[in-house]
């Protein structure tokens, strides 16, 4: 009996690690998806002698739902459905949600709230690159939840640009992945210091699910306006996370992600440094 347990044992030990991943992008025509993020930022300023800390918690669900498929590629429409934003700064604080009509007219539902209910399409090929988008609302929406003056999703990638790979979809070689490999990404903005690199690690395969590390660097160096004036914004921070996904489908379950980031601010003359420290909170369940 010892002896075919041994055998039993080493025959399953064997399976687990022949399991392999494999890049895919597998959706069903009318399949729809619930998307929340949970996205929570501090931030440190010096400012004349003073220390300012800025926190901006919020909160997006979006409805993810799959209009055709077609033996090369899948059209996805996104649908913001809900946001809940909450952020506090010298003292004052303000709160918004989307389902409360009494926020409309305050300043965060001024700024937030014509994106709610805005439905976007992205094309996306077999493997879940982006072919073709009109975006550009969620694209928005970002940069207003991410709290830090035109750094999408609060300094991650910029999510579903033609070219990229799906942000619901996880971001895999086009070769097959055995647990223990490792693999990059980068993504360079030409005539522009802004780059971001990833690095992944395929850590377990199990129940059908299977687990990614990454972690990464990002650099980006924006110029916008407030209250009339130029502000040039930098940061340099460094990335950590982790995703769940679907082996089958290649769809995203679960995503965790961490920025821990410096820079400054410079304007009328002046440079203000900061800390920040970013975190997201993502996941996507069947409807």
């Amino acid at each position: 009996m010892r002896k075919l347990l041994v055998i039993v044992s080493f025959f399953t030990a064997g399976a687990v690690h022949a399991q392999s991943l494999t890049r895919k992008a597998a959706f069903a025509k009318g399949q729809q998806l619930e998307k929340t993020t949970v996205m929570k930022m501090n931030m440190n300023m010096e400012m004349m002698g003073q220390s300012l800390e800025m926190v901006n918690n919020n909160t997006m669900t979006s409805l993810l739902e799959v209009k055709n498929t077609t033996d090369k590629e899948v059209v996805i429409a996104n649908t913001i459905k809900r946001i809940v934003a909450h952020a506090s700064s010298m003292g004052q604080e303000m709160d918004y949600d989307s389902d409360k009509p009494e926020d409309a007219n305050n300043d965060m539902g001024k700024m937030m709230g014509s994106s709610v209910g805005k439905t976007s399409h992205v094309t996306i090929d077999k493997k879940g690159f982006v072919t073709a988008n009109d975006d550009s609302s969620l694209n928005e929406v970002a940069k207003k939840a991410g709290g830090m003056m035109g750094f999408e999703n609060g300094g991650f990638a910029s999510p579903n640009k033609v070219g990229a790979s799906f942000d619901g979809i996880g971001n895999l070689p086009e070769k097959p992945l055995k647990i223990g490999d490792t693999w990059a990404d980068s993504t360079v903005e030409k005539n522009s210091p802004n780059k971001v690199v990833t690095n992944y690690k395929l850590v377990a395969i199990n129940g059908g699910e299977a687990q990614i590390a990454l972690d990464g660097t990002v650099a980006k160096t924006i110029e916008t306006e407030q209250s009339g004036m130029t502000m040039t914004v930098t940061m340099k921070g460094k990335t950590t996370g982790t995703y769940t996904m679907d082996v089958a489908s290649g769809i995203i379950r679960k995503r965790n992600m961490q920025l821990d980031a410096t820079g400054s601010m410079e304007m009328a003359g002046q440079s203000i440094p900061y800390t920040m420290k970013m975190t997201s909170e993502e996941n996507i369940a069947k409807k």
